[in-house]
C-alpha cells in the first residue's frame, strides 16, 4: 500500500494546496517541492520506505561499502524494489554492472508507476531517467538466496569477471 500524507509538524494543507498554483507568485507556488505530501510505501502492514527518508537511509545503505572498495564495478542489490538502492549504486561511474534481485515484481512495478522519485536516475550523466532502464542495471525477479547458490555453486570456480565487488542487502 502506499499513502500520501501531509505532515502537521511539517507540511500543512494550505501550504501544499498554494504550491498546486503556478500563477501567483507565492513561494509555494515557486517551490512545490517543499510542500508536496510524504509518500509512504508498506508491504504486509510493515512500513517500508518513505519519500522524506529515502535519501539518508539508501545513500547510508550504499556508499559506505562503494566508498570503500578502491574501483566497484560489480554491485549486487538484494531487495530494493522501490529502485533507491539501485539509483545510489548507479550514481557511481565505477559501476558496469548493478544486478538487484527483488523476490517481488510487484513492487518494482508498483513503485515504477507511484514511487518513479525512488528510481529517478534522470540527473546522472549517461543514464536514463528510470534506473531501472539504465544499461547497466539488471533487475532478476527471484528469491537472492537461489540466485548466488545457483550463480555460485559451491564446488565449482567462479570467474573472477562474474563475482560482485559489493553486495547491499536493502
Amino acid at each position: 500500500d502506499i499513502y500520501e500524507v501531509l505532515d502537521p509538524d511539517y507540511r500543512d494543507l494550505e501550504s501544499y494546496q498554494m504550491s498546486l498554483s503556478s500563477t501567483d507568485g507565492a513561494y509555494q507556488s515557486m517551490h512545490p517541492e517543499f510542500f508536496v505530501p510524504n509518500k509512504i510505501l508498506f508491504l504486509d502492514g510493515v512500513q517500508q520506505s518513505t519519500l522524506y527518508g529515502d535519501a539518508p537511509y539508501h545513500e547510508s545503505i550504499v556508499h559506505p561499502a562503494m566508498f570503500t572498495h578502491e574501483n566497484p564495478k560489480r554491485v549486487a542489490i538484494i531487495g530494493g524494489g522501490e529502485g533507491a538502492t539501485l539509483r545510489e549504486a548507479l550514481k557511481h561511474k565505477t559501476v558496469e554492472k548493478a544486478v538487484m534481485i527483488e523476490i517481488d515484481e510487484d513492487v518494482v512495478e508498483l513503485s515504477r508507476e507511484f514511487l518513479k522519485e525512488w528510481s529517478d536516475c534522470s540527473d546522472l550523466v549517461g543514464s536514463t531517467n528510470d534506473c531501472f532502464e539504465d544499461p547497466r542495471a539488471e533487475v532478476r525477479y527471484e528469491d537472492a538466496m537461489q540466485y548466488f547458490i545457483s550463480a555460485f555453486p559451491a564446488n565449482e570456480a567462479v570467474n573472477e569477471s562474474d563475482k560482485f565487488d559489493v553486495i547491499v542487502m536493502d
